[in-house]
């Protein structure tokens, strides 16, 4: 899935390659920024981690909507979090913006409706290769298109897009170990 993208270098203002190595930059989007985007950037950055890329990936995670901005994730999406073994990192809710194509290199909206509204704010060919739905990492066995929302459900509905999420996330890091290589 990355294999058209540097995760070592990124093009300057001037349009030169920048000679120092760089961060790989990845952003999850959903609706409200307090649920689906939360846990991927909190299972990815685990997945990082554990791939030994914590040096040279970061993330972050935003909405479409502004409904939370500046809130703290929803309390039942920490809470599946910290049954899965995630801890809190204190991310507050943001919505998402155009400078965000400057900053992110990679851009992960959760399902269909968050990557029409991403892909309709980009203003260029290389703007809209940068967003990459959720699912091009979801296991091949899964007959799922996209991140389910848990808002309006229970429990175990949280738990089960943390473990979506988790088996994903851990793909990417794969993929962008593999990029790297």
């Amino acid at each position: 899935m990355l294999s058209d993208m540097d995760v070592h270098t990124r093009i300057g203002d001037d349009g030169q390659p920048e000679s120092a190595p760089q961060i790989f930059r990845v952003l999850f989007v959903c609706l409200g920024n307090i649920c689906r985007s939360v846990a991927a950037e909190h299972t990815f950055n685990a997945a990082v981690a554990a791939a030994g890329l914590a040096d040279h990936v970061e993330s972050d995670s935003c909405g479409t909507a502004n409904y939370h901005v500046g809130s703290k994730p929803d309390a039942r999406m920490l809470a599946a979090l910290a049954r899965a073994g995630f801890e809190y990192n204190g991310h507050r809710g943001r919505q998402f913006c155009r400078r965000d194509f400057v900053d992110f290199d990679l851009i992960v909206p959760q399902d269909d409706s968050n990557y029409e509204d991403v892909i309709a704010k980009a203003d260029s060919p290389e703007e809209m290769a940068k967003v990459v739905p959720m699912s091009a990492w979801f296991p091949d066995d899964c007959p799922l298109r996209e991140v389910p929302d848990p808002y309006y459900g229970g429990t175990e509905g949280f738990d089960e897009v943390v473990a979506l999420l988790t088996a994903a996330t851990r793909q990417m890091a794969d993929d962008i170990a593999r990029a790297e290589s």
